[in-house]
């Protein structure tokens, strides 16, 4: 270890320790020195995480052949040796998204888990550290060529944040650590917040849960590879870098991609992406039933409230309202791949129609059927492909306005709300045990005033309503109207961002 401060700090770490410890400390720390072939800053970086990691196990009274153990350096394997570059292309999903960077803005979405006791951020860092080269697809950065945007990766190492900002800020690509997610952590919180060009929700958890596993075996809570989580010394698959959208195959029909556009809620729009966000916290179990009171599922009873909380904040008497449902393509086929992999459809009401639960929940849930089935989902696939494959070799400024109108601002106008619920979290027992709830946030696109998320684990589902404007009838609406069907409510959120 070259650097004095480094070496002085091992020195200190061993201060108190006998002569067989401190020589495994030594030991320890020459074989990490000669795992790692990067920089001289991400190496400093790297060997620093560990010097935390031992101080913290040391401090707690561990012995020193068990902190080795829980720090084994085979999970490191070869990924720090080398600085090595890898070029991916873009899903056909995530080709629009580096236009919001032009404008920015970054669309921007948040996974994360409540746990039952406060984190530990010198072994979150450490299950970072060692997880992230099962993820070579997410170790990137946004690059410009000339006729699109393409991801590069790199390996040096990623710092945690302790949270201390606005939800879901867009990322600076002028920062040196620059990546297209962070790992965020605040109280007994674990968040991590993805630029949308790297994958969905789907996507987000497997890593999500990856690193959980990695975090709590830290702790010497052991956690099996199963319910999703990958084996981070295992070898990377390619179905999981696929691009499933270029084997979509069949008629395309354009107008999938043409809708009425929708009426907006009223309120002022903030100058942030999150302004507000209300959480409300409901028994799984007991929505369940409230769903099927009314022949529905849980998303369909959820979208029929919002329909019916959003009717008094609509200027307008009449015209369409339409919320957003995104839907999992890989229910279809089974797909590994870890890319975006989730398309679209709108539920759309006329607002002077909108009345009672029970004819909602039945209108929404014939569209669910029909719109989010797999023949209309596979020809907007195909339609998407045609669109992307003509424009192969068009300049990317120009190309840019064509893809902006038919996916940006324009296509946003068609949107009143969104609903986006990734649903029951599944995870290994020993990891649910140690955790309170499952959080899921995505900001509303312009010039929608709220989106709204769900996610369930250990009978809690989190619906959480996320704002941009100062008005807060939206959310007072929906709290009553759970309430009116005898559903127990419990609310948390944030305070008001203003800018």
């Amino acid at each position: 270890m070259s650097n004095k401060k480094l070496e002085n700090e091992l020195t200190e770490l061993k201060i108190d320790l006998d002569d067989v410890s401190r020589n495994m400390v030594d030991e320890f720390f020459n074989e990490l020195n000669k795992r790692i072939n990067l920089p001289f800053v991400a190496k400093e970086q790297l060997i620093n995480d560990y010097l935390k990691a031992f101080r913290y196990y040391l401090n707690n009274n561990y012995k020193v052949k068990k902190i080795v153990k829980l720090l084994d350096l085979n999970n490191l394997g070869d990924f720090y040796a080398h600085n090595e570059r890898r070029y991916l292309e873009l899903d056909n999903a995530a080709i629009v998204y580096p236009l919001g960077m032009r404008q920015h803005e970054m669309p921007m979405f948040r996974l994360g888990v409540k746990l039952k006791e406060v984190v530990c951020p010198e072994l979150l860092q450490i299950a970072l550290d060692i997880t992230i080269k099962r993820f070579p697809g997410f170790v990137c950065t946004v690059k410009s060529g000339f006729f699109w945007h393409y991801l590069e990766t790199n390996n040096n190492p990623i710092q945690i944040e302790e949270e201390k900002d606005i939800p879901c800020k867009p990322i600076s690509r002028l920062s040196r650590t620059y990546r297209s997610f962070r790992v965020l952590y605040y109280k007994k919180r674990i968040s991590i917040e993805f630029f949308h060009v790297l994958t969905d929700g789907t996507g987000g958890l497997v890593f999500l849960k990856t690193l959980l596993r990695e975090y709590f075996n830290l702790k010497g809570i052991k956690v099996p590879i199963e319910k999703g989580i990958l084996d981070i010394n295992g070898i990377v698959n390619e179905e999981e870098l696929e691009n499933e959208f270029k084997k979509a195959k069949g008629d395309s029909d354009f107008n999938t991609f043409v809708d009425h556009s929708s009426l907006q809620l009223k309120g002022k729009r903030i100058n942030a992406p999150m302004s507000k966000i209300v959480h409300f916290i409901l028994e799984t179990d007991k929505l369940k039933e409230v769903s099927k009171k009314y022949s529905g599922t849980i998303t369909a009873y959820i979208c029929a409230i919002m329909f019916l909380a959003a009717k008094p904040c609509i200027k307008q008497k009449e015209g369409l309202f339409n919320i957003q449902i995104p839907i999992n393509m890989r229910k279809f086929n089974n797909s590994k791949t870890l890319k975006n992999y989730s398309m679209y459809f709108n539920a759309s009401v006329d607002i002077k129609n909108v009345h009672d639960k029970e004819t909602l929940v039945k209108e929404i849930s014939k569209q669910i059927k029909e719109k989010g089935s797999y023949e209309s989902m596979h020809k907007m696939m195909v339609t998407t492909g045609k669109i992307i494959n003509s424009l192969s070799f068009v300049p990317k400024f120009l190309k840019n306005i064509v893809l902006q109108l038919v996916y940006g601002s324009f296509a946003n106008s068609m949107i009143g709300s969104t609903l986006s619920n990734v649903g029951l979290v599944d995870m290994p027992e020993e990891m649910k045990k140690e955790i309170d709830m499952v959080y899921f946030l995505l900001s509303p696109g312009y010039p929608n005033r709220a989106s709204a998320t769900m996610a369930s684990i250990n009978n809690k589902t989190l619906f959480t309503v996320i704002k941009n404007s100062d008005d807060d009838t939206f959310e007072n609406n929906i709290y009553d109207l759970l309430k009116e069907d005898g559903l127990k409510v419990e609310l948390e959120g944030s305070i008001d961002y203003e800018s």
